[in-house]
């Protein structure tokens, strides 16, 4: 509804976060981050919402496809929703055998489905992106230095979520941060890498 005052200019818009934790074990530094970046966005003046992986209760898919049209369970609607009500998105996950874990790449292919992320276009090769408009970061911690994950192994878990999964979709990756090496890191390390979001 037009009031017929002018918009104010130079302040920040408010936008609505999903911070999600995609490690399985509820107690990681992964969640130790996830804190960190709901405080910093809270006090942004942003809304906020953090959901955890290790909260959501759904089937690992064995033989479904994307085009199967059973009803998603209600943990996977949660995540769909939180998708669809955020502006931007804050993926905070471990690097596990060169990628995601296995129970977060089931939850976006369960999540992330024809009529909700994408649309094939009919009789063509072309698809189009129905979450275009949100942005994303991707933060993950791992064991390998990241130095030697991007060079030797190719970012191949970022890259398979960013390009392949959330691009795919829509959503801008603005942002990718890597934490490492995770095993060998002492207290004082992981500190600095919360001091540092």
């Amino acid at each position: 509804m037009d009031d017929g005052r002018a918009p104010r200019v130079g302040r920040a818009m408010r936008r609505k976060t999903l911070v999600f934790v995609g490690h399985p074990d509820q107690q990681s530094f992964c969640g130790a981050m996830a804190e960190r970046a709901l405080e910093l966005d809270l006090a942004r003046g942003n809304d906020v919402e953090l959901l955890r992986l290790a909260d959501l209760h759904f089937p690992v898919p064995v033989s479904r496809r994307a085009e199967d049209d059973r009803a998603p369970e209600p943990d996977v609607l949660r995540f769909r929703d939180a998708i669809r009500a955020a502006d931007h998105l804050v993926f905070i996950f471990p690097i596990w055998w060169g990628g995601m874990p296995g129970r977060f790449k089931s939850l976006l292919e369960l999540a992330l489905t024809p009529g909700f992320a994408f649309q094939y276009v009919p009789n063509s090769v072309r698809w189009r992106r129905l979450l275009t408009g949100k942005t994303a970061e991707l933060w993950a911690t791992m064991d390998t230095p990241p130095w030697f994950y991007r060079t030797i192994y190719r970012d191949a878990g970022i890259s398979e979520l960013r390009r392949n999964t959330l691009e795919f979709c829509g959503v801008k990756v603005t942002r990718v941060r890597r934490f490492g090496s995770m095993r060998i890191s002492t207290q004082g390390q992981r500190q600095g890498w919360l001091d540092s979001l």
